[in-house]
């Protein structure tokens, strides 16, 4: 095995070498990149491995792209967020009867063709009588938009959807590149 570090805070480089039969132990925190690591192991830029395991959990911070393929293999990204509950947009669509719509930003997603969306009305009460709260319209790689009436014939309000009974929202995840 070999192994070579480097500091780029000095103008030196190190290189060990040990023959392939003996492991390395190391106690205490080790740094690659990092005079300070906070962890057993800190890594501060990449890594490459051709196997990896992991016998517990894995956290991952950050943007993770990889975690999720298409049916071709390209590699995927996974976004998810929701509406403000009791304060979202609400609009009304003219129909009849009086619909909502809410303008969804993903813009934060930062996808570069539009996405799969998977969306859904959440709320605290009457929700279950409307439809068209799952079917996201006007699909772009910064958001959507989403009609909702009821199915009692009832005109809709954005003060009844937003009032504290109700607290409508949408919840939605995308998934692309």
């Amino acid at each position: 095995m070999k192994i070579s570090a480097s500091n780029k805070g000095a103008n030196n480089m190190s290189q060990y070498t040990w023959p392939e039969n003996i492991d390395l132990t190391v106690k205490n925190k080790v740094g690659i990149g990092t005079d300070t690591p906070e962890n057993e192991l800190e890594v501060i830029g990449d890594i490459s491995a051709t196997n990896l395991t992991v016998s517990s959990e894995l956290h991952v911070l950050g943007k993770l792209l990889g975690a999720a393929q298409d049916t071709s293999g390209t590699a995927l990204r996974i976004c998810c967020g929701k509406t403000p509950e009791g304060s979202t947009n609400w609009q009304v669509y003219n129909s009849t009867p009086k619909g909502l719509y809410v303008d969804v930003d993903t813009s934060a997603c930062g996808f570069k063709s539009t996405p799969i969306y998977i969306a859904n009305l959440h709320g605290d009460s009457a929700n279950f009588k409307t439809t068209g709260g799952s079917s996201p319209y006007n699909r772009t790689a910064k958001g959507f938009r989403i009609y909702v009436i009821r199915t009692d014939s009832l005109d809709l309000t954005p003060d009844f959807a937003n009032h504290n009974d109700q607290k409508w929202h949408i919840q939605w995840i995308a998934i692309g590149n």
